[in-house]
């Protein structure tokens, strides 16, 4: 997506069911060079981040975004912090020590979702039968929802038009 940043497409069901989880790994935001590595992540809700600090100084590392905010408290090189984020939305991500620190986490409602590469095209599989919404987010970008039936052993196509031209 270039200068526009991160683009994220994810599935919410069009009925309002919640979508199990299961048991995903816990994702990795490290503390490097005084900065966030990466410094984007999308995970889905109820998963956890490792915020890992490989500097040789302290971090505390810290969001005000409701509801999943957080503050992990002071902690040295080598440590470690995991917080698992319960809640669907973005999570801004700072130091209280290092002004310039700071990162996104995108959670998703759902496990269906996808950071979109370069070509702007995405892919799941296994995902449900049913009715979806499809949705994107983008920090640059308004966001963008259009409906999708998927039937069981099925592949489905869908285009999702971003930004300004969407209509």
């Amino acid at each position: 997506m270039g200068d526009l940043g991160p683009l994220v497409v994810y599935l919410e069901p069009a009925d309002g069911r919640v979508v199990a989880l299961g048991s995903p790994a816990a994702e990795t935001m490290h503390q490097r060079d005084a900065r966030f590595a990466p410094s984007f992540l999308a995970i889905a809700a109820g998963q956890s981040v490792v915020m890992e600090n490989d500097d040789a100084i302290y971090h505390n590392v810290f969001s005000f975004s409701k509801p999943n905010a957080f503050d992990l408290g002071l902690y040295p090189a080598g440590e470690s912090r995991t917080v698992t984020f319960r809640y669907a939305g973005v999570v801004r991500t700072y130091c209280s020590i290092h002004e310039s620190m700071n990162g996104t986490i995108f959670v998703s409602p759902s496990p269906y979702f996808t950071v979109v590469g370069r070509s702007g095209e995405f892919a799941w599989r296994s995902v449900p039968a049913g009715s979806w919404r499809l949705h994107s987010w983008c920090e640059r970008l308004p966001g963008a929802t259009r409906e999708v039936r998927v039937l069981a052993g099925q592949t489905v196509e869908a285009n999702l038009s971003i930004g300004e031209a969407a209509p």
